[in-house]
């Protein structure tokens, strides 16, 4: 049996109603994409355009800007309250005059792929799609009336800590009012949270109050650790003249209720001052060069090394000391400081602790000079060790005088010795800390290693020729 084929006609095709139906619905689809494809007459944001890190291209135009707008005033509009204790602050961004350029970041958005020439839309779009281009808006606020807003809050919060008080009494430092803690607003804080707000927003609306305790400088307890008497130290004056005795007692009054602050280094000639007799100075035994003699304000020399020697067991540094040139009987060898009045010689120290040191004295006539310093227990127990390296230096330069009344020496050609100078000597001082609990040495360290030369013998010669 034969086989029939029947050709099928291409109007036959196109006349079908499914096809027809079909054609449209194909039509309406190329119409759609090409509109949603940023055609020149589309009504939507181009894709590869982003606002804040939004998609813009499900958005017309009027949808865009209804959608930003309405982010902007959500954020600029929002209530934000902040507590401390039983008080309340609001803030809502507009209070500031807050804003965002929403206007021209959708205009910039949107002339992305819809302005010039068909060709010159086609081209951005073509771009976007390989290059995506991404806003943001910027915020605008009134940073005068930011700052009055914050400072209105500190000047509510803040409470100034008070130290307490100290008063130096005749004999020693006391505490006259306890110290008090204050407290302020952490402005940084405070700010970087609102423009976070500003720019961000947040879920949460309620906060605490970024408010900071302020210590003061000196506590209550500090200052009664600071009042302890941490060193006395005292030098010998039984040997000394009455006049001497005034002379290291003036000297040392200078430092009676003398108060140290951390890291303040001091000049003893500059506290002392002149030395002269206006001001109740006298003569008095002082070492000049190799000899002894006297001079006004003799006996100075002992009130500063009696405060050396308190403050170098209180562990405070020294920026000058000097030894003296001859070998000084009232205190060890090598805890001695020497200085004059011209500034050649000066004892300057300076307080390398964290708290104030507070310095006492006290003069007993042919008895002792003492310093007491009041303070912090040190971090360790301190002692300080004075060691003679050599012993008994004679000094080979002598001093010949001439005696003009004859009753020792007559003739020229005598010399007779009338006084033999002290020894020198070499010596060494060292400072030792201690662990306070255990009484372990911790670390030592030299302050100083002295040659004291000796002083010159005496003698007399005649000023007669021998007959």
């Amino acid at each position: 049996m034969a086989t029939r084929t029947q050709k099928i006609r291409p109007g036959s095709i196109v006349s079908n109603p499914l096809f027809a139906v079909a054609a449209v619905a194909l039509l309406v689809i190329l119409v759609i994409v090409c509109i949603r494809s940023c055609g020149p007459v589309s009504r939507y944001y181009c894709q590869g355009v982003y606002i804040n890190g939004v998609d813009m291209s499900p958005y017309t135009k009027d949808e865009g800007a209804r959608m930003l707008e309405s982010w902007a005033s959500s954020l600029l509009n929002k209530k934000y309250t902040f507590t401390f204790e039983d008080r309340i602050w609001t803030f809502v961004p507009t209070d500031i005059d807050a804003s965002y350029n929403t206007s021209d970041v959708l205009r910039r958005a949107w002339n992305l792929g819809h302005s010039g020439s068909a060709s010159d839309q086609s081209k951005v779009q073509q771009s976007l799609r390989i290059e995506p281009q991404l806003l943001w808006v910027q915020l605008s606020y009134s940073e005068k009336k930011l700052d009055a807003f914050i400072k209105d809050i500190y000047d509510s919060v803040y409470i100034q800590p008070l130290d307490a008080e100290i008063v130096l009494t005749a004999t020693k430092p006391v505490i006259v009012s306890e110290s008090h803690d204050g407290r302020e607003l952490d402005e940084e804080s405070f700010r970087n949270t609102l423009l976070d707000l500003m720019h961000s927003g947040s879920d949460t609306t309620v906060f605490q109050l970024p408010v900071e305790n302020k210590i003061p400088a000196v506590s209550s307890d500090e200052a009664e650790n600071g009042l302890q008497l941490i060193v006395t130290y005292s030098t010998s004056l039984t040997n000394s003249s009455t006049a001497r005795c005034g002379n290291v007692r003036l000297a040392l009054s200078n430092f009676n209720g003398f108060a140290v602050q951390p890291g303040e280094t001091v000049s003893f000639n500059e506290i002392v001052g002149e030395r002269s007799l206006i001001r109740g100075y006298v003569e008095g035994t002082v070492y000049y060069s190799s000899s002894v003699t006297t001079g006004i304000g003799g006996g100075v020399c002992q009130a500063s090394s009696t405060l050396y020697g308190a403050l170098m067991y209180a562990g405070m540094d020294t920026v000058e000391r000097n030894h003296h040139s001859l070998v000084v009987d009232y205190c060890a060898a090598s805890m001695d400081a020497a200085v004059s009045e011209d500034a050649s010689q000066d004892f300057v120290f300076v307080n390398n602790t964290d708290y104030d040191i507070y310095i006492y004295t006290n003069v007993i006539n042919k008895e002792s000079a003492t310093v007491y310093i009041y303070g912090n227990r040190p971090e360790y127990r301190i002692d300080l060790i004075s060691t003679i390296i050599q012993n008994n230096i004679k000094n080979p330069a002598i001093d010949i005088q001439k005696d003009k009344t004859g009753e020792i020496a007559y003739y020229t050609t005598q010399r007779v010795l009338v006084k033999e100078g002290k020894l020198g000597r070499r010596s060494k001082l060292e400072r030792v800390y201690y662990d306070w609990d255990t009484g372990v040495e911790v670390k030592r360290e030299t302050l100083s290693e002295d040659y004291y030369s000796g002083e010159r013998d005496i003698y007399y010669v005649g000023t007669h020729l021998p007959e």
